[in-house]
C-alpha cells in the first residue's frame, strides 16, 4: 500500500491512534497479577511509617553524636558578634555556593549610590537576602556547621530598620569535643569584620521598643578637616583624646585607683557641627558611636540600663543634655540632690549616676552637646564629669576659605578644564572676603555650596548677593542688629 503524501510531496510519519494506545494499556493491566498489585499497595502504606521511623532514628543518632562528638556555641540574635559571623559566612561560604533561594524585601533606606534619591520621590530598591537555615563548610581542617533560627529571622524581617544581617540566633557547631576551633573561627570573623569596617563608623541607637542597642547606620569615615572650628582648639581636643586612649594612660589611672573616664562638652549655636564632630572623632580613633537623645529617654532606670549595655571602648554621644531638669530644691548643695524636672523624664541625679556612680563602667569617652550651656547645672560641668569644653561657633573667614577649597578641590572637579589649586585658593580668598566674621553657621554656608557646586567662579561671584539676602532676612527675623558673637562663658 502506498504511503500518503502531504501537499509538499514529502511522506508523513505513520499516524498514531490514541485509542489504540489506551486499548493496549488496558489489555496489559488486565494481565497484571492481582497479588502483585496488593504488594504495591502494601508497600505504599508502609512507606510513611518507614519514613517517620527513619527520621526518628536519625534524630536519636544525631543527638547521640552531638552529645559526644560535637561542640557548639550559640550566639544571640542582634549581638555584634552575631553580625560578625554572618558577614563572614555570607562572604566566604554562601556567596561561593551560588545560592538560588532568597528572601525579598523593600530596602528600609535609600541606597547611598543614588545621587538623586534625596531630591525627588523615588521608589525604594528591592533587597534580596540569601535564604539559608543550615550550612556546613571546612575551615582550617575542621568541619563547621552554622545554623540559624528562621523563627527569629522572620521576626527580624518585620523590623523596618533590619538590614538582613545578624538578626537571628546562630548556633556554630564543630566536629570534635573541643570548642577551641569555634573560638578561633569567631576571632577570624571578628578580624574580617574589623577590616571591612575600618573605613566606616557604626552608629548605634536604641531600637524602636527601647529594648536593645541596634546599628542605626554605617557611615563612611568623616575627615576632621570637614568640621570647621578653631584649629588650635581642634588640635588640643585631638591631643587630649589621643592621650586618654593611650594604654599607658589607662595603666597610670588604675595604678593610682583613679576612675578611667573622660568627658567632653560641645556647645554652641545650632548648625555649628557638634554632632558632625562627634562622628568625625569616632572615625578618627576607630570607635563605635552610641547615640543617646536625652529628651527621648523615658526614665532614669532606662538610662541606667542603656549605659550598662554600652561596651567600654566607644564614644557615647549625649545629645541635648540641657533637656535634663536641672533645678535644685532651695538650700540643696549636694551633687546628688533631688531634682525638679520640667523638660525631661530623666533627672540630673540619674545622669550623674551613669557618668560616675557606683555602677558606672570605665573606658568610654562621653561627649555631651548643648545649644544652651548656661542652663547646665554646675554639678554636671565640674572636672571629672566634663574634662574639656569645646565651643563651636559661627564660621570665620579663615574657615570659610578652607571650606571653599575643600568643596572645589581640583581632585573633585570632573570638568574638561579644571582649575589648578592656586586658582582655587585665589577664588577662595575672594570668596572668604565676602563672609562676615561669626555671622553664619557652617551648615548655612554648606547650603550655599549645595546650590553652587557647578562652578567655583560662579560661587565666588554669587556669594556677595547671598550674604546680603541672609543678613537682611536674619535682621528681620531677630529684629536686632547683627553683631560679632561673643564666646559664651559659664
Amino acid at each position: 500500500m502506498s504511503q500518503p503524501f502531504h501537499a509538499g510531496g514529502v511522506a508523513n510519519h505513520h499516524f498514531v491512534d490514541p485509542l489504540n494506545i489506551i486499548r493496549s494499556l488496558a489489555a496489559r493491566w488486565s494481565e497484571l497479577d492481582i497479588t502483585h498489585l496488593g504488594s504495591i499497595v502494601a508497600l505504599a502504606g508502609v512507606a510513611p511509617s518507614a519514613w517517620r521511623f527513619a527520621r526518628t532514628a536519625w534524630s536519636e543518632v544525631y543527638g547521640w553524636i552531638r552529645r559526644f562528638f560535637i561542640a557548639s556555641v550559640t550566639v544571640p540574635g542582634r549581638d555584634p558578634l552575631n553580625r560578625n559571623v554572618v558577614n563572614w559566612v555570607l562572604a566566604n561560604v554562601i556567596e561561593s555556593r551560588k545560592i538560588r533561594f532568597f528572601t525579598a524585601r523593600t530596602e528600609s533606606q535609600l541606597g547611598r549610590d543614588d545621587a538623586t534619591a534625596s531630591l525627588k520621590k523615588t521608589r525604594r530598591r528591592a533587597q534580596y537576602l540569601p535564604h539559608w537555615e543550615t550550612t556546613w563548610f571546612w575551615h582550617e581542617k575542621n568541619l563547621f556547621i552554622v545554623s540559624r533560627s528562621l523563627d527569629s529571622f522572620n521576626a527580624s524581617m518585620c523590623d523596618p530598620g533590619y538590614d538582613g544581617i545578624g538578626g537571628e540566633e546562630l548556633t556554630i557547631s564543630c566536629v570534635g569535643r573541643s570548642a577551641a576551633p569555634i573560638r578561633h573561627l569567631v576571632d577570624t570573623c571578628r578580624e574580617y569584620s574589623e577590616k571591612q569596617m575600618q573605613f566606616f563608623v557604626t552608629i548605634y541607637s536604641r531600637d524602636r521598643y527601647g529594648i536593645s542597642w541596634q546599628p542605626k547606620s554605617r557611615m563612611p569615615i568623616r575627615q576632621l578637616d570637614t568640621v570647621h572650628f578653631d584649629d588650635k582648639v581642634k588640635d588640643e581636643l585631638l591631643s587630649d583624646i589621643r592621650k586618654y586612649l593611650d594604654p599607658k594612660t589607662q595603666r597610670r589611672y588604675r595604678n593610682r585607683s583613679m576612675p578611667y573616664r573622660r568627658g567632653y562638652l560641645l556647645y554652641g549655636p545650632p548648625g555649628t557641627g557638634k554632632s558632625s564632630l562627634s562622628t568625625a572623632l569616632a572615625g578618627e580613633f576607630g570607635l563605635d558611636l552610641y547615640e543617646v537623645k536625652i529628651p527621648s529617654v523615658p526614665a532614669d532606670h532606662d538610662l541606667e540600663q542603656m549605659f550598662q549595655e554600652i561596651p567600654p571602648q566607644c564614644i557615647v554621644l549625649l545629645e541635648d543634655i540641657d533637656a535634663v531638669g536641672m533645678e535644685r530644691d532651695a538650700g540643696e548643695k549636694s551633687d546628688h540632690s533631688s531634682i525638679h524636672s520640667n523638660r525631661s523624664n530623666c533627672t540630673l541625679s540619674g545622669v550623674l549616676n551613669v557618668l560616675d556612680g557606683v555602677g558606672s563602667q570605665e573606658g568610654r569617652i562621653v561627649i555631651m552637646t548643648t545649644n544652651k550651656p548656661e542652663q547646665l547645672d554646675s554639678a554636671l560641668t565640674r572636672p571629672g564629669r566634663i574634662d574639656m569644653k569645646v565651643f563651636l561657633g559661627n564660621i570665620s573667614q579663615k574657615s570659610a576659605k578652607q571650606m571653599f577649597i575643600r568643596m572645589f578641590s581640583p581632585e573633585l572637579d570632573t570638568s574638561e578644564s579644571p582649575l589648578d589649586i592656586h586658582e582655587i585658593e585665589s577664588l577662595g580668598s575672594q570668596f572668604a572676603a565676602q563672609i562676615p566674621e561669626d555671622a553664619f553657621t557652617p551648615s548655612q554656608l554648606q547650603g550655599f555650596f549645595q546650590l553652587n557646586l557647578d562652578s567655583p567662579v560662579d560661587a565666588a561671584e554669587n556669594i556677595a548677593v547671598w550674604v546680603e539676602k541672609e543678613l537682611s532676612r536674619k535682621s528681620k527675623d531677630e529684629g536686632v542688629e547683627i553683631v560679632r558673637q561673643a564666646h559664651p562663658q559659664f
